[in-house]
């Protein structure tokens, strides 16, 4: 069970009461009924999830699990690397604005990664290894996107450390892409 559903019927909250035993005052009148309730809801569209304990149990232990699955699924791919976000932006018009550069600062000489699933729209180009310092990561707008409708893109940069081989930073980076002004003036 990954998720409680609610109790959808026609008659939401009627019952049916049933009386068991009627006590009355010395004045004759109804002092205590004893009843049985039912529900009477009509036709039931969906039965909803039983609040009982062994449900809730279950759905929170799967819910726990699947957010120790996940954490440790991140710690092994990234294990104690360092995350970061960096941004660039860029316009596809033929000018300067085509190129945008991201600078990313390192303790120590690594070995650089670049996963660009949109290298039909920028490219990405970094040295292949540097030693500690500025690491210049440069984009350049390659095909407007325009048609795709989306105005940002993720490539993200992973730093493995020569000495040890592990990964040590990765960098998130959203390229955003302008829309070309369309006043003579700029």
């Amino acid at each position: 069970m990954s998720k409680f559903v609610d109790r959808e019927v026609q008659y939401p909250n009627r019952k049916k009461l049933t009386i068991k035993d009627i006590t009355y005052d010395e004045n004759g009148e109804i002092y205590e009924l004893i009843v049985d309730e039912a529900r009477n809801e009509g036709t039931i569209y969906e039965n909803g999830t039983p609040l009982k304990a062994s449900n809730l149990n279950a759905t929170v232990k799967e819910m726990i699990e699947s957010a120790v699955k996940i954490a440790l699924e991140n710690y092994h791919e990234n294990g104690m690397a360092v995350l970061e976000n960096a941004e660039a932006t860029v316009l596809f018009d033929g000018s300067c604005a085509m190129y945008d550069s991201i600078y990313i600062d390192v303790s120590e000489a690594v070995r650089i990664v670049i996963e660009n699933d949109y290298q039909e729209y920028f490219t990405v180009s970094a040295p292949n290894s540097v030693s500690a310092g500025t690491i210049t990561i440069d984009i350049t707008a390659c095909q407007d996107p325009e048609s795709s409708g989306a105005t940002e893109f993720d490539f993200v940069v992973k730093l493995y450390s020569q000495e040890t081989d592990e990964l040590i930073k990765k960098v998130t980076c959203t390229v955003t892409f302008q829309v070309p002004s369309t006043t003579p003036e700029d």
